[in-house]
């Protein structure tokens, strides 16, 4: 199964209507997002079956689509208001939402994958499971592919891996889960891990692009972190124009100058960072950067700790 790059949720329907939905918290405890997940068109109020369990509980991701994330930043940039720096804290940010009219204005969507607590009786597979969920008007992923053999897994991890930018959502990696619950259940679980489930993670997509300048910004607490300004690129979905240096003794380690050509990727597929540069395009004129030995934003003189 793809993973999709979300927020995972948990939803109970009691005798198959929509009865509690919560974030998965520290894994024990969630906070209650009811009244937002309900706006979600994915997310159907009563089960599609006829003879609907008890009460069953669903597990899912609910993400925000790529076009969805480029119109509500287009809204947000033309209003000046800050944008959402990916799709995940978007679609975060919104089912956290104190007004569900705004969560409704941002089309949510969800895709569900597991049940917990259920007083139907236990699918014989995982396949299965995705079939009972579907009939029960709750939508699954599409690219979900049965494998026979280690070999298969590969093969279809390696081939996502070079489709998965065309997808109209963000995924991080594949899920690779044993199909028959028999013996999902007898490999068990080790604390919250389950035995019979692994995630493969893809690697962070990297790009080149120019530093054009090193900017000094000043946070809260009065600290200065540099930033790479950089000529606009796209990285994994998402247009990039600046990234962190983190301090100068990480410039130092990186040589990082303005003007080089430099390789960049999303840290966790969230964070701009400058991974390396690539000294063979250096221009002859580039200089050592230090940080300034003034504030830009006081003028006061900057003083770094001993051992920091």
């Amino acid at each position: 199964e793809l993973k999709l790059d979300g927020l995972a949720v948990s939803i109970t329907y009691v005798k198959g209507m929509l009865y509690r939905a919560a974030t998965r918290g520290d894994g024990t405890t969630g906070e209650d997002i009811t009244a937002n997940v309900r706006t979600i068109r994915s997310v159907p109020l009563r089960m599609t079956i006829e003879d609907a369990p008890e009460l069953c509980e669903v597990r899912g991701e609910v993400y925000l689509p790529h076009a969805e994330f480029r119109r509500i930043n287009d809204l947000r940039e033309a209003a000046g208001d800050a944008t959402f720096a990916n799709p995940r804290n978007a679609a975060a940010g919104s089912l956290r939402q104190q007004d569900p009219k705004i969560t409704a204005e941002r089309r949510l969507a969800a895709a569900f994958y597991s049940i917990g607590e259920s007083t139907s009786p236990e699918p014989q597979s995982q396949t299965s499971l995705l079939e009972w969920l579907r009939s029960a008007g709750l939508h699954t992923d599409s690219h979900v592919q049965l494998c026979n053999g280690i070999h298969d897994v590969v093969a279809h991890i390696e081939k996502w891996e070079q489709l998965r930018s065309a997808l109209p959502y963000d995924t991080d990696g594949m899920v690779v889960k044993v199909n028959d619950s028999d013996l999902q259940r007898r490999l068990g679980s080790v604390a919250r891990a389950p035995r019979w489930a692994i995630a493969y993670k893809y690697p962070a997509q990297q790009v080149e692009t120019i530093v054009e300048d090193i900017l000094v910004q000043v946070g809260r607490t009065g600290a200065v972190t540099p930033l790479a300004k950089l000529r606009p690129v796209v990285c994994a979905g998402v247009t990039v124009s600046r990234a962190t240096l983190h301090n100068q003794s990480e410039i130092d380690r990186k040589d990082v100058r303005i003007g080089d050509t430099v390789v960049i990727q999303r840290a966790g597929e969230v964070i701009p960072e400058v991974v390396s540069v690539v000294v063979a395009h250096r221009p002859d004129s580039s200089v050592q950067y230090v940080i300034p030995p003034h504030c830009p934003s006081c003028g006061t003189e900057l003083v770094r700790p001993d051992g920091e």
